[in-house]
């Protein structure tokens, strides 16, 4: 499973016409398959889910990124730098995404944020410990227990699903909002997810 955010590579559909992103019942499906997992791995499902991230930014995040009283959460993107001026060199870029107030409360009583972030040695270490390919398979055996098959079946399906869901709206989420939440560099990779609109 590898994701990229070059607008040339990104699509919807393959060249069958098979949808690569997952509909919202398909997303939910995920979501209630994963209360099978422990409760962390549900965890990380949830995160992927609510917040349309990288399953490498969800595996980067700390207690430190998690806004208890905002329900927000900071998003290290991956994919995304701004070069400083005065240096040259590249310097991270953060998103903020806000999350339904249950899923904080849910990260802080299987991660006890609150408590960790009153301990200041231990609020930069990771939320999850496993291995990116570890992530795969537990994305992937989700998946498999939701019923969902076929080539949306994937992270970066998932990944796709909650744009589509964004853009798909009533209201509909404005593009460069999209833009930020999905951490993409180029606006033309966001324009994508109007192919659905016009499906």
């Amino acid at each position: 499973m590898q994701n990229s955010d070059n607008a040339s590579e990104m699509r919807l559909f393959t060249p069958d016409g098979d949808r690569l992103y997952l509909t919202a019942e398909e997303r939910r499906r995920f979501l209630d398959a994963s209360a099978l997992e422990s409760p962390s791995n549900r965890m990380f499902c949830h995160v992927l889910h609510y917040s349309g991230c990288r399953p490498s930014e969800a595996l980067a995040m700390t207690p430190r990124r998690v806004m208890i009283n905002d329900s927000t959460i900071m998003i290290h993107s991956l994919k995304k730098y701004k070069t400083d001026q005065q240096s040259g060199l590249k310097q991270a870029q953060f998103r903020s995404i806000p999350v339904p107030s249950s899923l904080i409360e849910h990260l802080d009583l299987v991660f006890g944020l609150r408590s960790q972030l009153r301990r200041d040695f231990v609020i930069d270490v990771p939320l999850w410990s496993m291995s990116l390919p570890t992530a795969y398979r537990l994305i992937k055996r989700v998946m498999d227990r939701a019923g969902i098959v076929g080539a949306q079946a994937t992270d970066k399906g998932l990944r796709h699903g909650f744009a589509v869901a964004l853009v798909t709206a009533n209201p509909p989420v404005p593009l460069h909002v999209i833009n930020q939440l999905m951490g993409h560099r180029d606006s033309k990779t966001t324009e994508i997810y109007l192919q659905v609109l016009s499906e």
